[in-house]
């Protein structure tokens, strides 16, 4: 079904890491208005039985269905994994999009034969990613590692130093050894570790840029359903909750300060 192209894009993730996807967007796309929704009430999802996560994203698309979007973008893996098709069928109208196929395409399409994919636990523990890789490319070589430590350290701003390196070392010391021919971040947080992974891993290994390619997969669908925006772009961020440092912790992910933060109730 073909929108008004003025209309906005929505995204939303449990918390604030899907703004590295909104970002990603963002400088694809910069004609497009975005409307972000970020859960920080009820973060994380991963701890989340499937049936709590899909009733929050469901929640999520109705608050965003309220700005009359013409995409959705589910920039949280967990929804992506266990959600994405509930969200599908709830919104028939709207284009759906989850990062876990925009992730996969990546990985495809670096002609990689061997991925590692590292995650949160819910995320490693759906099985999700190696699921989509292997139904891709039966061939493939694929391994998961859960890395959950990451995510605080994004949240504290630690990106780089001694104690990223050590937590990196904790969980892919075995990458050094046998290196992946790519590493396929399954977390909206993990791109804000690219240099500390790239320090880290043999030269070899190349690092996907998931929300490069989620971006690029709204791109293509937009350009599909003829609804590309041709005025000019901006990004209206909602959150369920305020935490101490959210200014801070939003201009990391994003890169710069928001332009606009109001409170959602869901």
């Amino acid at each position: 079904m073909t929108r008004d192209p003025a209309a906005p894009i929505g995204i939303f993730d449990s918390g604030l890491g899907g703004l590295t996807v909104a970002a990603a967007v963002r400088k694809l796309l910069p004609s497009e208005q975005i409307v972000y929704l970020g859960d920080t009430a009820r973060v994380p999802y991963g701890t989340r039985s499937p049936e709590t996560v899909q009733r929050f994203a469901l929640e999520n698309a109705r608050f965003l269905r309220k700005h009359n979007i013409k995409l959705l973008v589910a920039a949280c893996n967990t929804v992506s994994s266990v959600a994405l098709e509930t969200l599908r069928q709830a919104v028939p109208e709207i284009p759906v999009i989850g990062v876990i196929h925009s992730g996969v395409r990546a990985a495809i399409r670096s002609n990689a034969r061997s991925v590692t994919v590292i995650g949160t636990r819910g995320t490693i523990r759906s099985g999700a990613y190696e699921r989509a890789l292997k139904e891709a490319d039966p061939g493939l070589q694929v391994n998961a590692i859960a890395c959950p430590l990451l995510v605080p350290l994004a949240e504290e701003g630690i990106l780089t130093g001694p104690a990223v390196k050590e937590i990196l070392h904790l969980y892919l010391a075995p990458l050094r050894e046998t290196p992946p021919d790519a590493l396929l971040p399954g977390c909206t947080h993990y791109p804000l570790f690219r240099a500390a992974l790239q320090e880290y891993l043999p030269a070899c290994t190349q690092i996907l840029d998931c929300a490069g390619a989620c971006a690029g997969e709204v791109q293509e669908l937009l350009a599909e359903h003829g609804m590309p925006a041709h005025g000019t772009g901006g990004l209206r961020c909602y959150v369920t909750d305020s935490p101490p440092g959210f200014e801070e912790q939003a201009r990391r992910f994003l890169g710069y300060a928001p332009e606009s933060v109001e409170p959602a109730t869901l």
